[in-house]
């Protein structure tokens, strides 16, 4: 079948209300649907929200009567629909699946009856319409379940039979509408198998795909999505299809994307960076072997930066300031020919080294590449001859001979190494737990105290706390550190984990548990980063500290907690 090259354009006719206005490249202006067409896209999901009028929020956005407005002029561009219900109001994702106003006194079973009729009846009006969907997700993002409680991991049954139910639904109006059962965490095979294999236990019915959300500053990293897809289709035998992806085209301040997930995703948040990462997931999902990756849909790639609209409209779509389109909407004319297997996509430059006058340097035997179908190696490097005999900031180049390219690496040379002293008690853990507080109602949330080797082997092991839950949780470290003279401070942590939609992490402090300063941390998983909250004043001599975490199901490992006293300049 063609490679699918999608878009969710679920916000357009809010755009259209506030008078949006798109141009091509050349900044001529035409009709957004059109444009899409022109440059390759082929297929458009949809959510479907049951009755958003129910919450003031939505805007009455995404609702029936829309949607199938909009899936007349999709079919009318000769694109396919994809329609996804979320079997909620408003929003559904992995940290949110709340119930339907109208469904939230049912009990379990009138519940499964409700998606069954809710699901047939609309299919049954789009019938009507001429605009049945070719694809239709039963939930969204569901990993965590949906129609919370009674659906809610890790009651895999329950969940089963209310998915079931959306499925049977689908089958009795039309057979031949592809049914996808959508995930976040793409580039993660752990969860997706923990998932798949517990729902088909309790007897989950027959599907046709499986959709994952893939954002490369969440869900792992290019090299983890090529393996879990692979995984994926060879345990379960079902073609892929990545439901939701995208990048920034820029660093805004109101933006949903900044400078700590540009670090994580690998790419810069420019117009080309966004166009490579988009690159990459389409050659990824088309290396599926015998055509098991159908294809990718960016999600909402149709916004603009609109007053009074923050987050995703700032940086995420692919129209800049004035709406015209960027580079990576040219993205979209990809075909499964155009597949560059073995052609490099990233050479990942070392971190900034900082070395002490007089010592040896050490620079890295090997630099990561990685290559455009996801698989990615490790490439020797033979670095220019350096001496580190003054001071001062210095970049020097390697020779990657096996693959006829060259790398750079920044080193800045210091006189000696500058530390503060650590007004934490048992900050490393060496004492167990003691001086800290967990506090957490859930006792399925698994915290562990746990050692980890770093390089250079063999160094002191570091300590540190392991939390994981199998359902969304609410969790925090916390404790009371005494004795401080008035001052400014900073906290710092060293915190890797997973990450998802709706993963609230942060880093906080305050004199009383109240106005507390706070740090927003974006994890990876990749490995460890600390991250700091600087300018923490304090008036008396004390301050409560610590990291906490509202999520959805996840894991986090925490380690290196130091608060220090900032010098006077």
């Amino acid at each position: 079948m063609d490679f699918i090259k999608g878009m969710d354009i679920s916000f357009l006719p809010e755009l259209k209300e506030l008078e949006a206005k798109f141009y091509d490249e050349e900044g001529n202006r035409i009709e957004v649907l059109k444009l899409l067409q022109e440059n390759g896209v082929n297929s458009i999901r949809l959510r479907l929200w049951n009755e958003p009028e129910n919450v003031p929020e939505s805007g009455g956005y995404c609702s029936l009567e829309q949607t199938i407005a909009m899936a007349k002029q999709i079919k009318q561009n000769g694109m396919s629909f994809f329609l996804d219900f979320h079997y909620s109001d408003w929003w559904a994702d992995p940290g949110k699946q709340v119930k339907p106003k109208t469904w939230e006194k049912l009990g379990f079973h009138e519940l499964v009856q409700a998606v069954y009729e809710y699901t047939r009846n609309v299919l049954l009006k789009m019938q009507e319409e001429g605009v049945l969907p070719d694809m239709v997700q039963i939930g969204n993002e569901i990993r965590s379940g949906m129609l919370f409680p009674e659906g809610e991991v890790p009651n895999y049954r329950q969940l089963a039979l209310l998915v079931n139910s959306g499925i049977r639904a689908v089958r009795e109006i039309n057979k031949e509408i592809k049914i996808v059962i959508h995930l976040d965490q793409g580039g993660r095979y752990y969860y997706l198998q923990e998932w798949f294999d517990a729902v088909m236990a309790e007897g989950l019915e027959h599907f046709d795909i499986i959709g994952v959300s893939y954002y490369p500053f969440w869900h792992g990293s290019f090299t983890d999505l090529k393996d879990s897809l692979v995984k994926l289709v060879k345990r379960y035998g079902k073609p892929i299809v990545v439901a939701e992806t995208a990048h920034a085209w820029r660093n805004a301040g109101d933006g949903f994307f900044g400078e700590q997930q540009e670090r994580i995703a690998g790419f810069p948040a420019s117009p080309w960076g966004q166009k490579q990462v988009l690159d990459l997931v389409m050659n990824i999902t088309a290396s599926l072997e015998h055509e098991m990756g159908l294809g990718i849909y960016y999600w909402e790639p149709v916004v603009l930066p609109v007053e009074g609209k923050g987050g995703w409209w700032s940086n995420m779509g692919v129209f800049n300031e004035k709406g015209v389109a960027l580079p990576a909407l040219g993205s979209f004319r990809f075909i499964r020919e155009d597949f560059r297997q073995k052609e490099i996509a990233k050479i990942y430059e070392p971190e900034k080294i900082l070395h002490k006058l007089g010592e040896e340097v050490k620079l890295p035997e090997s630099i990561k590449v990685l290559y455009y179908d996801g698989e990615s190696n490790e490439v020797k490097v033979a670095w220019e001859k350096f001496y580190a005999d003054q001071t001062g900031d210095f970049r020097i180049r390697g020779n990657m001979d096996s693959i006829g390219k060259t790398v750079e690496a920044d080193i800045q040379v210091v006189e000696y190494f500058q530390t503060s002293h650590n007004y934490i008690g048992n900050a490393d853990f060496e004492d167990g737990l003691r001086g800290w507080e967990i506090k957490c109602e859930d006792s399925r949330v698994k915290v562990e105290l746990l050692q980890e080797f770093d390089e250079p082997f063999p160094a002191p092991p570091s300590n540190y706390i392991y939390v994981e839950s199998p359902v969304n949780f609410n969790w925090k470290l916390e404790r009371k550190v005494e004795g401080l003279t008035p001052g400014n401070y900073s906290l710092s942590v060293e915190y890797r984990g997973t990450n998802t939609t709706g993963v609230d992490v942060r880093l906080y402090a305050g004199e009383t548990g109240c106005n507390d300063k706070e740090l927003v941390i974006y994890p990876t998983d990749e490995n460890w980063v600390t991250y700091e909250l600087p300018d923490i004043k304090i008036e008396k001599d004390s301050v409560k500290l610590g990291m906490k975490m509202v999520s959805p199901p996840v894991f986090g490992k925490i380690r290196k907690l130091k608060l220090r006293k900032m010098q006077m300049k």
